[in-house]
């Protein structure tokens, strides 16, 4: 067996499947299929001793090995040893490309990110100043990026169509859902340009050296927690997507935090602006403002911990540690993407740059009372 940091790996009788131990879970990755199992404490033993059987023994002598144990638990472990699984293969969507850009001779607004530029042609003076103050950050006069995008809107009836370097991405979209449209495909293809191991659902801070990574799904307050984060001190590097990098270095992506409705109250005292912000619309329908990106963090820098949020109304704060497997199904729970597929390096990769990360699940009501909690955290 080979130890890398708190990941423990372990031989398999099956020459598809890789088995990690950390904490007090067995993490198994199918070669097969890209998926992932979790066990733990009995099952976990369970599993190792079904391996060192399986051989020699059917599955029908080790069911009866094991009679003491649920036998669909007992044959679903055969099954998964023997290459047998009857889970589907796990396919990730593949990274955007840039396209071929034409220049033309339209007049285009410049927005860079690193060394992507999108050159936006606005139809009309009122779409440019609707849109345009969502991105005004990024703007600039002199584009030196190699990379250029060009963004172009058809009216379509009563909707518009969206062009990406002469290519049709979206056929119908409400005219106040196009802010938010265009930055879901800025931050994708900036993070995607990287060579990034994982992304995630997540937002991510950094204080003193340390680097909080927050996967969440929707309506965990994530936005909410982040936005108070930074108006605490905090450094942010996203509130959307976090992408690890292959050594487990987070990169900022420098885009507006999308405030929904429910927030405005909430967040208006620390950040006044957003009163006199124009409202946008989201995918789901829900009303957002834009918080432009404040207090950013320059550079890459390797995460230390792993949160995962949860605004729960009039519940107790409370900030609980969790398992190597309960933070994997969070995370897959929350939504991610690896690049070009996975594969058993880039699995254990991600057990030894994110899921070794001390984690927890964060449930607060209260967003002082979180605050302290996670500063307390650091300083430990």
């Amino acid at each position: 067996m080979t130890k890398n940091d708190d990941v423990l790996k372990l031989p398999m009788q099956s020459k598809a499947l890789y088995a990690f131990a950390m904490d007090e879970s067995l993490l198994v990755y199918s070669e097969n299929t890209q998926n992932v199992y979790g066990f733990e404490k009995g099952n976990a033993s369970l599993f190792l001793q079904i391996d060192e059987l399986i051989c020699n023994h059917s599955c029908e002598e080790i069911v009866e090995k094991f009679h003491t144990v649920d036998t669909t638990i007992v044959k679903q472990m055969c099954d998964l040893i023997s290459g047998k699984e009857t889970a589907d293969n796990l396919e990730y969507e593949p990274d955007r490309k840039f396209g071929t850009y034409i220049k033309d001779d339209l007049m285009r607004r410049h927005y860079q990110i690193e060394d992507i530029v999108f050159a936006i042609h606005y139809p009309s003076e009122a779409f440019y100043k609707r849109l345009h103050p969502v991105f005004e950050y990024l703007y600039t006069y002199s584009p030196d990026g190699e990379n250029i995008i060009s963004v172009d809107f058809v009216k379509n009836d009563d909707l518009w169509e969206v062009h990406l370097n002469n290519n049709l991405v979206e056929t119908a979209i409400p005219e106040g859902r196009l802010a938010t449209f265009i930055q879901e495909k800025m931050m994708t293809y900036t993070y995607q340009a990287q060579r990034y191991l994982i992304s995630m659902h997540a937002g991510s801070v950094e204080k003193n050296g340390n680097v909080i990574i927050m996967p969440a799904v929707a309506e965990s307050g994530k936005t909410t927690l982040t936005a108070t984060l930074i108006h605490h001190g905090f450094h942010l590097f996203s509130d959307e997507v976090t992408a690890l990098d292959y050594k487990g270095y987070v990169h900022p992506l420098p885009f507006c935090m999308n405030i929904k409705e429910g927030s405005w109250k909430v967040l208006s005292p620390m950040y006044p602006s957003l009163d006199n912000s124009d409202i946008h619309s989201r995918y789901d329908g829900q009303n957002i403002r834009f918080l432009p990106p404040l207090n950013m963090h320059t550079g890459k820098q390797k995460a230390s911990h792993m949160i995962f949020p949860k605004y729960t109304p009039n519940a107790k704060t409370k900030l609980m540690e969790i398992t190597a497997k309960e933070a994997l199904s969070k995370v897959k729970e929350a939504g991610y993407q690896v690049q070009e597929n996975m594969n058993k390096n880039k699995f254990e990769l991600i057990l030894t740059h994110l899921v070794s990360l001390p984690k927890y699940t964060l449930v607060y009501s209260n967003l002082d009372e979180a605050i302290a909690v996670i500063d307390t955290l650091l300083e430990a």
